[in-house]
């Protein structure tokens, strides 16, 4: 009877082992050597509130190039004028989409990737202005936010052309071990609205999701499981409870000194 239940027990802590493994382990539909289609990995485009450099540059007139380059100008205390630094400022694209490039004008460069945008500004300076002009652009201050059930959540910073949901988890040190695999949110601004995409990371679906490749200002939430989010409604009516015998406790005691005084 006794080798019985412990053949049952080992039954079912087997049953328990592997139900864990398919809600934890990523990409269990995928085989060795599998192909399958994915999302193209695409530049981000530029919008409005980005922070961009843009630089021009000439081999045969450096010194005409110059002017069209936006410099941060500085001011000593105690003098009447500026003196400019080797600084390159930063231009933001404002809610037109539109930066205001010194001797050019405004110019619509939201909508378009860094590469596409400099190609633009270049041929327009091409265009009669700088023949040989050489624009580059550069992206500054973007973020992904990743929230929840991660081991460092906050911002991640994007540092090239493009980031895959992949990337933005792994540099938010990986979900942890509690976290729902099955149903993690990207919010995404598109316009006047927000737009919610939940994705399974333990599918290869997830490389045809419209969020796999994530955009500036997307902001990731992984939720936690049952077990972790019930263990923290717990852990908060413990303390209330401790809280209220404490308390109780105190006021007690405070009636208690007082009778003893009185008499």
């Amino acid at each position: 009877m006794n080798r019985f239940l412990l053949l049952i027990i080992m039954v079912l802590a087997l049953f328990s082992s592997c139900h864990t493994q398919e809600k934890v382990i990523y990409f269990q539909d995928m085989h060795n050597r599998e192909s399958f289609s994915t999302q193209t990995i695409e530049a981000m485009k530029l919008q409005p509130g980005d922070k961009v450099s843009i630089i021009v540059s000439s081999a045969a007139t450096p010194d005409q190039a110059v002017r069209y380059n936006l410099v941060v100008a500085q001011q000593q205390v105690g003098s009447a004028t500026a003196r400019q630094n080797n600084q390159v400022a930063l231009y933001t694209i404002d809610e037109h989409g539109e930066v205001d490039v010194p001797c050019m004008g405004r110019i619509k460069i939201s909508g378009l990737t860094r590469s596409d945008a400099a190609a633009k500004i270049q041929n327009l300076f091409r265009n009669g202005i700088l023949n040989d002009a050489v624009v580059t652009i550069n992206a500054y201050d973007q973020f992904i936010t990743v929230l929840g059930d991660v081991k460092n959540p906050g911002r991640v910073q994007i540092g090239r052309d493009n980031i895959t949901l992949l990337e933005a988890i792994g540099q938010a040190g990986d979900l942890n071990i509690t976290a729902r695999r099955d149903r993690i949110l990207v919010m995404r601004q598109e316009g006047n609205e927000t737009k919610s995409y939940y994705v399974d990371i333990r599918s290869k679906n997830l490389m045809n999701s419209p969020v796999y490749n994530l955009r500036q200002n997307d902001v990731i939430i992984v939720q936690p499981n049952k077990f972790k989010a019930n263990q923290s409604t717990n852990n908060a009516n413990s303390l209330t409870q401790i809280g209220t015998w404490i308390s109780i406790a105190s006021f007690a005691t405070t009636l208690i000194t007082l009778f003893l005084i009185k008499k």
